[in-house]
């Protein structure tokens, strides 16, 4: 295995644990994303390119837009 694959690895790992011990929607939104990121070059290190689109896609633009949307609506809804 690479060295940038071990990288990678560990570093899914940490940022997902980090994800799921984070308080606080916007952090919750900003480390979500970074996952997402993260997975995606996880897949293109372990050569699948399609899983890499597709997971940049999804959680690179689709899930933090729709985050976004919702923390709109959460704020808005408080005032």
């Amino acid at each position: 295995m690479m060295a940038a694959q071990v990288i990678v690895l560990v570093l899914i790992g940490t940022v997902g644990t980090l994800t799921v011990l984070t308080r606080g929607l916007v952090n919750l939104w900003l480390v979500f994303s970074l996952y997402g990121m993260l997975l995606a070059l996880g897949f293109l290190l372990l050569e699948a390119p399609d899983a890499a689109l597709a997971q940049v896609v999804v959680s690179g633009i689709v899930v933090p837009l729709l985050l976004g949307v919702v923390l709109a609506e959460v704020h808005g809804s408080e005032r």
